[in-house]
């Protein structure tokens, strides 16, 4: 095989019709020469004429194959050979009319006229000949001609004999040159189509930046390759192509150990499968330098052969600003490091002064203090000042993942209730609290009383993001993550059970300007007498050192939800999800759901997950839009809806509108937000089922499942 930047191109049209030609008009030429040979034998037959005709024969037919051989003669050839054959077939007619052979030469000469000369010159001679046939049979009707032979002379004087031949051979020529003419025109048309798509994928591949190769598995070694393969490996082009294996451009082992003489067979053979393998491969330049190479393999036709193509790109310096952008974000991480000390230094040291402050004030109060009563008033403080001294240590310890912990084996569900029971009725009458605990859920270990002192965080952060009425709901839940998991803090969770503690409110919910920063150190959108700024970042401090992690979700205009997710203690049988069976593929056959929310991402997911599973879906991008869809076609079997939706019709009363229609439309409830706060004493029905973002594909169908089938039964 040739190098890319020569290709092995196919014969093309052009070179294929100079070679036929040739042999053609060497054949025309030896026949020629053979009509020389039979003319000189009759020459007592016809006289005068055979001379003519074997001068013609010769200087135009015979002798021009012996001197124009070139290819650029080749018109001139053909020219020249169709004039002396049509000449000496025009004697023969003249002399024996419709007795000639002559006439069965006629549709050859267009044909070889059509492949030499444009169309029109073609046709140009066609007329040529059709009228001199015609002026010759007009000479023989009125006896002008007459043939030696008295056996055809009869035949050549009837004029409907001359017509009948005349039209066979027009018509025979005429569909002759349309045939070659047309042949032509469409062979040059693909011939040059395939030689700018030839030249094209020369300059693609031969201008790559990538290093390309073919490789040839039986022959072990290279049989084309490109100018970047030569700059790559620094290698001549001769060199590479038959000449070197891949084994001489490989080190002994790859990074990964493995053999690489082994490792290229897998990929080899995987290309050879029909795969498309792309792999990371460690080459040896001339030099022998390694060089580190992204590979993708791709076979190649013909398939007769273990052809293997392969794009190699030099990843060094991908490589290079992959460990720059490490080393950028290290920096980053220890410069957000620097900056996190030092507020917690500022703000540790501010609130430390305050405190050394008061008592140092009250320790020299007591040596001048001689009323026993203020003695104790002043210790008293100074007790009290050391004790907030000992709680701020310990919340900078839960920050920072080193306080000492204690963990038990608990039951959140109690651990809730109990901390509800003590902490609610410190809560203002105009604030509602309700639970939703899940029944049988998973035990968790755990400090219960840091886990204690942190729900009591987020109970009392909702507590004052409702200064004048709302609803605070806890409630529990069992979750299970079957793939590693990034918080919004890009934190990973592993894969697990986990147990989830919600915290809501229905304030006013948190900015999305500052939601990322209220687990910050000492940030707080309180008044600096009204709190440290510490109690969350305790809170997620807490919740890594007990490997779990804290999450946040709001709704501006309508409440906050934090998320405490704690590691479940693995059981020796885990048992089967509560509530939850898993769905059959015939019962989502036919079903029709109307999907209601108003995050695109969110919802495409969603609709992809329920058609894969053989529901049919219908989306809409708020309530006010499903309500349409609904209306024009109440015949669906299931609404999917969140609950916080922008537009009129929020999730609940989206729910109410619709069963005013069909009052046995079974509906599942989704939000991000604490679903019991925003659902809980709306009117609706107690089979309606609520599920809390993230949504897991299991339970995100078996909860369709169950809705669906829950209400066929009550049918």
């Amino acid at each position: 095989m040739q190098n890319i930047n020569s290709l092995d191109k196919a014969t093309s049209y052009s070179q294929g019709v100079r070679k036929t030609l040739r042999v053609v008009l060497d054949f025309l030429s030896a026949i020629a020469a053979l009509l020389v040979v039979q003319n000189l034998v009759r020459d007592g037959q016809f006289g005068a004429s055979i001379v003519a005709t074997i001068l013609l024969l010769v200087v135009l037919c015979v002798l021009p194959a012996a001197f124009l051989r070139r290819d650029i003669y080749l018109p001139l050839r053909g020219g020249m050979i169709v004039t002396g054959l049509v000449t000496a077939n025009f004697i023969g007619i003249a002399n024996l009319g419709l007795g000639a052979a002559g006439f069965v030469g006629f549709p050859f000469y267009m044909a070889l006229c059509a492949a030499l000369f444009s169309r029109k010159l073609t046709l140009f001679f066609f007329a040529v000949f059709s009228c001199a046939i015609a002026a010759i049979a007009a000479l023989f009707i009125q006896g002008g001609l007459s043939s030696p032979d008295p056996r055809i002379s009869e035949w050549n004087q009837n004029t409907a004999n001359w017509v009948i031949m005349l039209a066979s051979l027009m018509a025979s020529n005429f569909l002759v040159i349309i045939l070659v003419s047309n042949l032509s025109r469409y062979w040059k048309e693909t011939d040059n189509v395939a030689a700018n798509q030839a030249l094209q994928f020369e300059t693609l591949v031969e201008y790559a930046p990538d290093a390309i190769v073919i490789y040839d598995i039986d022959k072990n070694h290279f049989t084309s390759a490109n100018t970047r393969a030569e700059e790559l490996f620094g290698y001549s082009r001769d060199k590479l192509v038959n000449g070197l294996s891949l084994a001489e451009l490989s080190p002994e082992r790859q990074p990964s150990g493995e053999l690489s003489a082994s490792l290229a067979r897998k990929h080899l053979e995987a290309a050879l499968d029909g795969e498309f393998p792309i792999f990371h491969w460690r080459h040896l330049n001339a030099e022998g330098n390694e060089i580190d190479c992204e590979i993708s393999l791709t076979r190649m036709p013909p398939f007769s052969q273990k052809l293997i193509r392969a794009n190699i790109a030099d990843i060094a310096n991908r490589l290079a600003d992959q460990k720059h952008r490490e080393e950028l974000q290290s920096q980053l991480s220890a410069s957000q490091r620097l900056e996190t000390i030092g507020q917690l230094t500022g703000g540790v040291a501010h609130d430390f002064n305050n405190l050394l402050a008061v008592t140092l004030g009250n320790l020299e109060l007591l040596l001048e203090e001689a009323d026993e009563e203020k003695r104790v008033e002043y210790v008293t403080s100074c007790i009290n000042a050391t004790l907030r001294g000992a709680d701020l240590t310990r919340s900078m310890l839960s920050y920072a993942r080193r306080a000492p912990l204690h963990p038990e084996v608990i039951n959140l569900n109690k651990l809730v209730l109990e901390t509800k029971n003590w902490a609610g009725r410190t809560l203002p009458s105009h604030i509602q609290v309700e639970t939703s605990l899940l029944a049988r859920l998973w035990d968790v270990e755990v400090d219960p009383g840091v886990a204690e002192s942190a729900l009591l965080n987020l109970i009392l952060n909702a507590r004052d993001a409702m200064p004048d009425h709302g609803k605070l709901t806890i409630e529990t839940a069992n979750i299970r993550i079957d793939e590693s998991y990034q918080d919004s803090r890009n934190e990973a969770l592993e894969p697990g059970r986990y147990v989830m503690i919600a915290v809501s409110d229905t304030g006013e919910g948190i900015n999305s300007e500052i939601l990322d920063k209220i687990f910050d150190p000492f940030f707080s959108t309180k008044p600096s007498s009204e709190g440290s700024g510490l109690g969350l970042s305790m809170v997620l401090g807490f919740m890594r050192q007990s490997e779990g992690t804290a999450q946040v979700y709001s709704e501006p205009g309508v409440g906050t939800t934090f998320k405490l997710y704690f590691p479940a203690i693995s059981p020796v049988q885990a048992p089967p999800p509560e509530g939850r069976t898993a769905p059959e593929s015939t019962l989502s056959q036919g079903k029709r759901i109307l999907i209601a929310e108003d995050e695109d991402e969110v919802l495409t997911v969603l609709k992809t997950t329920l058609e894969k599973a053989g529901y049919q879906v219908i989306r809409a991008s708020s309530g006010d839009e499903a309500k349409e869809i609904f209306e024009a076609d109440p015949g669906f079997d299931l609404l999917l809806t969140d609950i916080v939706m922008p537009g009129q019709l929020k999730g609940t009363s989206l729910a109410t509108a619709l069963r005013a229609i069909n009052n046995d439309l079974p509906v599942v409830f989704m939000s991000g937000y604490a679903a019991e706060a925003t659902v809980h004493g709306n009117g609706l029905r107690p089979e309606d089922i609520r599920l809390m973002k993230p949504i897991m594909r299991r339970d995100l169908l078996a909860a369709v499942a169950t809705a669906i089938g829950t209400s066929e039964k009550s049918a």
